[in-house]
Formats: C-alpha cells, sequence, structure tokens
C-alpha cells in the first residue's frame, strides 16, 4: 500500500498509469510546475473531456467554501463514473475550514470511489494533522527536485521525448541561465524544440540563440576571441554589438552573465 508514507513526482508518475485511484490526494513542495503534470494526468485519466465542466471542478483556498467542497464530493458525478475537485492555494484556507477538512478526512472510508479530491499547496506545506488524516485514506507527494544530478535527467528526457539529444555543454548552459525552476525550463525547452525542428543534436549555440538572440551567440563569440587573445577579433565584435539594436548597458550586462558562467564551469572542473 502507498499510504503512509512521503511519494515524490517518480512514484506518482508511475501511480496514475496503476489501476487503483484515491479519494484524496495532498501535493505540496516547492516545484509546482510537477503538482500541475501530475493533476493534469489524474484529470485525463479520470474525466472525459466531453463531460469535463459536469464532472471537473476547480477551488481556491482564499474563496473556499468547505461546505460545498464537501457536497459536491458527496454528489454522484453526472454522465460518467468519477468526478474530480481540485483545492489550489490550499495554504490561504481558514483554519476553521481547514478543521472541517481534517474531520471529514477522518470520517472518510475508501468505499466512496466516484469522487476524488486533489489539494494543492503552492507556496508552503501543510500542517501535520492534515497530512496524518490524508495518509490513512490517500496519497501525500512532496514535489522537490534539489538533487541536480535528477534535474539534468529530466532536462534530457524532455529532450528525448522529441528524440533528441542535448550535449552537456548545452545542458549546463541551459541549467546555468534558468536555474530549477521547471514551469520556465519546460518553457525554454520547448522553445528550443521548435527552433531545432528536425535537428537531433542540441548545442550550445541552439540554447544561446533561443534564449538571447543573436546577440548572445556574437557575445559568445567576442568572450571566445578574448579567451584566445585575438583582440582585433574581439574588437570586432564589440563594434558588431554595439551598432546593433541593443543599449550599452544591455551588451555589458550579457558579457558579464557569459563571463560568470565560464568562471562557474571552471569552478566545477576544478
Amino acid at each position: 500500500m502507498n499510504q503512509g508514507r512521503y511519494m515524490n513526482y517518480e512514484n506518482m508518475l508511475n501511480l496514475t498509469k496503476q489501476e487503483k485511484i484515491y479519494p484524496v490526494y495532498l501535493f505540496y513542495g516547492k516545484e509546482n510546475y510537477l503538482k500541475e503534470d501530475i493533476s493534469k494526468k489524474l484529470r485525463n485519466r479520470l474525466i472525459d473531456s466531453a463531460y469535463r465542466e459536469l464532472n471537473y471542478n476547480v477551488f481556491y483556498g482564499e474563496k473556499l467554501s468547505i461546505n460545498e467542497v464537501i457536497n459536491d464530493l458527496n454528489t454522484l458525478p453526472l454522465m460518467s463514473k468519477h468526478k474530480l475537485l481540485v483545492i489550489k492555494e490550499a495554504e490561504k484556507i481558514n483554519k476553521n475550514d481547514e478543521t472541517k477538512l481534517i474531520n471529514y478526512f477522518n470520517r472518510l472510508s475508501l468505499k466512496s470511489s466516484f469522487s476524488t479530491l486533489i489539494i494543492i499547496y503552492k507556496e508552503s506545506s501543510p500542517n501535520k494533522e492534515l497530512i496524518t488524516a490524508i495518509k490513512r485514506i490517500g496519497i501525500v507527494a512532496n514535489f522537490s527536485i534539489t538533487d541536480k544530478a535528477k534535474l539534468a535527467l529530466w532536462i534530457k528526457s524532455k529532450f528525448m521525448q522529441s528524440n533528441k539529444i542535448i550535449t552537456q555543454e548545452a545542458l549546463f548552459y541551459l541549467q546555468s541561465i534558468v536555474g530549477s525552476d521547471l514551469g520556465r525550463l519546460f518553457n525554454e525547452i520547448e522553445k528550443i524544440d521548435i527552433y531545432t525542428k528536425d535537428q537531433k543534436i542540441i548545442e550550445k549555440e541552439d540554447v544561446m540563440i533561443t534564449m538571447g538572440g543573436s546577440e548572445a551567440v556574437n557575445i559568445f563569440k567576442v568572450l571566445d576571441s578574448v579567451g584566445d587573445k585575438d583582440i582585433k577579433n574581439a574588437i570586432d565584435g564589440l563594434v558588431k554589438l554595439n551598432q546593433g539594436n541593443l543599449h550599452h548597458l544591455s551588451i555589458f550586462a550579457m558579457i558579464y552573465r557569459q563571463i560568470k558562467l565560464i568562471l562557474q564551469t571552471k569552478l566545477l572542473l576544478a
């Protein structure tokens, strides 16, 4: 059984492919993209798109009427075997309603199989009493990726879905600029995928031009020239950049960012 222990994204991904559906899921952790991803997978599995308006409801913690949620959970679905309710920004639920929710879960049994509730905490973590009540009958999942190696694997897997491979240099550049924000990473990966079309290998230049335009590539060439002590090409490159549409402060900021990335690379390789 999965109750009684914490789950992560990989566990939840596997769970969505299994037949068993739980009456309640509690999602928290800093990776909002992953929470939304699993929520959508559960929604697509449980609710026929033709009857989604009848059997799928989203509530928000700040404007929540917990009695309305509970009544909805106890109401049979229409023209469907299942219904799904989602509470977003659950950290904004007031204490009184949170207590009602905990009491409801403590009374709930696994026999009611037609309704499922997903509770999503966007910014903070739920209290222990709520976690305990939900773990008795449902699933509690912490969506956080703190391991850089796992994050790199996740990025590679997204490109693999389009039958593409990202080089280590391109991967490092992408992670250095975007960081660990999976939502932004997903958007940038989509942009790179569209830009590279049928190209199978994603190079550093592809990432640079997608995220920073041709100016980013020109700046990298300037820095390459500086590194090679090729003063003529470095100056020519700076002149071309200055003749472009970029403000000189923007050019300085992009050069500073490139130098910072080079220093980070050297520290990692040291």
